[in-house]
């Protein structure tokens, strides 16, 4: 059996990587504010993004977007944007003090369809959108680039290796994988334990795992007595519980991953799904929207105006092989999938769901995160799973509940 490591931004986050949407908006902001800073008093400054046409005499506060903004209400100017969607992003992430630049695309996309389904709208919004995903590229680019493991990462990193590392637990499991497991264990045995019934073998001629595991069943030689063994706590004594191949499936445009392909018991894979910020690697970034599921989005696909899908996340994975590679992962036997920093948000539905419904999926864990000793993020995380299923039944029965789940990093 298989094991995904399904990896979300806030498993960079966990290492200390300023990984954040708010996080780039603000470096992005304190950039501009130090260009103009550096402007004459009185003069007109020119950003790609922005444009004044006086600067202030005096600079208010920290660099950011706000005081920014003061600063030039004191002389009674204003910014002007030339990227309506920075404009968005900001004011959201002002008022908000947090942004979901994907979703916020998303809406404005929803927004032009429904009001205006002007050429001009769209083509702007696209031509914006595709600045912003520039500027982010060479953050997260400098923020790799800068990464360092200290203290507070290696005690990170090994609870993580542990986890990945670590045997299955068939608890986790959904009912109809349980018992399939029963059934190909029982067979293995059944014919041993009529042998050894009617004194045609004995405990002796049995190789050590058999005669360890039928010792354990006791009086119970049955399916039902075998179960109980393999839902125990010490399974892994009796039972190889270890996956056969790990793969990390990142959302993230880092190789952050890259730090725990050293399991001896498994091969390792890795598909950046959305790209990779690594040019060798001629995986381009996809960044936009992926929610077919969402009730309009047929609407907008059947516009037959194809700059309405140029972002689109479904549309952007033929561009190269990683859905396809993924395909045939999930096609090739049960798996379980662990979460890692990964919200299960509206933006990736489409696929999520592919993996979650699939059939050969058994296991769906998150390790959630801990946001004070009375507060985690668990429902969080299993509300927005259950947006990506059809079927709840089916939901209900592969996401593992809360009695055995952890958080990924423990509060000291």
């Amino acid at each position: 059996m298989k094991r995904i490591v399904l990896i979300g931004n806030g498993f960079d986050i966990a290492h200390g990587m300023k990984t954040k949407y708010s996080d780039f908006l603000e470096d992005l902001w304190q950039n501009i504010y130090k260009e103009a800073r550096a402007c004459t008093t009185g003069s007109a400054y020119e950003h790609d993004l922005i444009s004044i046409t006086k600067i202030p005499h005096e600079w208010f506060g920290n660099n950011n977007h706000n005081d920014f903004n003061i600063s030039l209400q004191r002389i009674h100017q204003t910014i002007r944007f030339k990227n309506n969607f920075f404009k968005l992003i900001s004011e959201s992430q002002r008022l908000k003090s947090w942004v979901d630049i994907e979703t916020e695309y998303y809406e404005q996309l929803k927004k032009i369809y429904r009001q205006e389904r002007g050429a001009t709208s769209i083509y702007k919004l696209n031509s914006d959108f595709e600045k912003i995903t520039s500027y982010l590229s060479k953050y997260l680019t400098t923020i790799e680039t800068s990464f360092t493991r200290g203290t507070r990462q290696e005690k990170y990193i090994d609870r993580v290796r542990e986890i990945i590392d670590s045997d299955f637990i068939l608890k986790d499991f959904c009912e109809e994988s349980i018992n399939f497991k029963v059934d190909m264990e029982f067979e293995k045995i059944s014919n041993d334990i009529h042998s050894l019934e009617t004194d045609v073998l004995t405990m002796q001629e049995l190789d050590f795992e058999k005669s360890k595991l039928i010792s354990k069943l006791g009086y119970d030689k049955s399916k039902n007595g075998l179960r109980k063994i393999l839902l125990s706590r010490d399974a892994s004594y009796y039972f190889n519980l270890q996956p056969t191949e790990t793969l990390f499936l990142n959302f993230n445009y880092t190789s952050t991953e890259d730090l725990y392909k050293q399991n001896v018991f498994a091969q390792n894979k890795s598909i950046h799904i959305h790209g990779s910020l690594k040019p060798q690697d001629k995986n381009p970034i996809i960044f936009g929207f992926g929610d077919e599921l969402d009730e309009e989005y047929k609407s907008i696909e059947n516009l037959n105006d194809n700059q309405y899908l140029e972002n689109i996340k479904s549309i952007k994975y033929l561009e190269t092989d990683n859905y396809k590679e993924l395909l045939e992962y999930v096609n090739s036997g049960a798996y379980q999938i662990i979460i890692f920093g990964h919200s299960c948000g509206n933006s990736d539905r489409t696929l999520l769901n592919t993996i979650f419904e699939h059939k050969n999926c058994v296991s769906i864990k998150p390790y959630y995160y801990q946001i004070s000793k009375e507060r985690d993020n668990y429902s969080d995380i299993i509300r927005n799973i259950s947006r990506n299923f059809n079927n709840k039944v089916t939901m209900r029965d592969k996401v593992v509940n809360k009695k055995y789940c952890e958080p990924l990093l423990y509060i000291d």
